[in-house]
C-alpha cells in the first residue's frame, strides 16, 4: 500500500475498551480526520480519551473496534515508520546527549548518513538546541528537555507530527517560538495538538475536535464551535461542552 500525505488521516467509529470488553471504554465511536496545511487540535479535560486516540493515530496500539487509516496505511508498523510523536512526558535516555539522541533515533528510522547529518542540524536549529546539543540529556533544564523530546520527534523528517500536551515543560517565550515552528512545519505534515488548555486551541490550532468522557462532542473552526455552542467565546463553549468540567480536572 503506497504512504501518500494527501490522503490524511481517517478514523471511522474508533472504539477503544482496556481490558476486554467489559472493562475501561476509553473512546467511543469516534470518527476524525486531519490533513497537511493546518494543526489539527484535540481539546478536551484531562480524561477525555485524547492519549487514547493520538497513541492509536501513532499505531502504538490498535482499534477494538472501527478503522484508522493514516496517508493510506491502516498497518500500525507503516503508520510508527512515517509518524513522529512527541508525548507529553519526554521518553528519552538520559545517558544520552541531545546529539547521541537524535543520532539514534534516525538511525534506527533507516536514514542515510548524509540524511542524518542534515536533518539533526534542522531539528537542533528548530527547537533551538545548539547551545546544549552535546550534553546529556539527564542535565537538562526541563524547557530544553522538552525541547529535546520535539527535536527528536522530527529528526527524521516524519510526515506526520504527533504532540500530547507539548507545551507543558515550556516557558512562555519558549511556548511562542515553538508555536511558531509547529505552524510552519504544518505546511508540509499532518500536525495533531491534543490540549485541555484553551489558550493553546486558540493560538496554534485552525480546526478544532473537542472530546468529552471518550467521545467527540464538538468539532469546527473556533468561530464555528462557539457559535454551534450558543455562547461568548471558547473557554465557555468548552465547559459547557464538557459538561462543566474546568482545564485541568480528570
Amino acid at each position: 500500500m503506497s504512504i501518500d500525505l494527501s490522503k490524511g488521516i481517517r478514523v471511522e467509529s474508533f472504539t477503544k475498551i482496556y481490558g476486554g470488553a467489559k472493562g475501561r471504554v476509553a473512546c467511543s465511536d469516534v470518527s476524525f480526520s486531519a490533513d497537511a496545511s493546518r494543526v489539527v487540535g484535540i481539546l478536551g479535560p484531562n480524561g477525555a480519551g485524547k492519549s487514547s486516540l493520538l497513541k492509536a493515530l501513532c499505531g502504538f496500539h490498535y482499534p477494538s473496534s472501527g478503522k484508522i487509516s493514516v496517508c493510506g496505511t491502516g498497518d500500525p508498523n507503516e503508520i510508527r515508520r512515517i509518524t513522529g510523536y512527541v508525548p507529553e512526558f519526554p521518553e528519552l535516555d538520559k545517558k544520552l546527549t541531545v546529539i547521541e539522541t537524535l543520532y539514534l533515533e534516525a538511525r534506527l528510522r533507516g536514514l542515510s548518513e548524509p540524511e542524518i547529518k542534515k536533518n539533526i542540524e534542522k531539528a537542533v536549529s528548530l527547537a533551538e538546541l545548539e547551545d546544549v546539543a552535546g550534553q546529556k540529556v539527564g542535565t537538562l533544564s526541563k524547557g530544553y528537555t522538552q525541547r529535546a523530546s520535539f527535536a527528536k520527534a522530527i529528526c527524521f523528517d516524519p510526515m506526520v507530527l504527533v504532540l500530547d500536551e507539548f507545551s507543558g515543560g515550556l516557558d512562555p517565550a519558549q511556548t511562542v517560538k515553538m508555536r511558531r515552528t509547529v505552524k510552519k512545519l504544518s505546511e508540509k505534515k499532518i500536525v495533531i495538538q491534543s490540549t485541555h488548555r484553551i489558550e493553546e486551541a486558540e493560538q496554534l490550532c485552525d480546526f478544532i475536535y473537542v472530546m468529552d468522557r471518550g467521545k467527540m462532542v464538538a468539532s469546527g473552526t473556533i468561530k464555528e464551535i462557539v457559535a454551534g455552542s450558543g455562547k461568548k467565546n471558547l473557554e465557555e463553549a468548552f465547559i459547557s461542552l464538557t459538561q462543566g468540567k474546568m482545564e485541568g480536572e480528570s
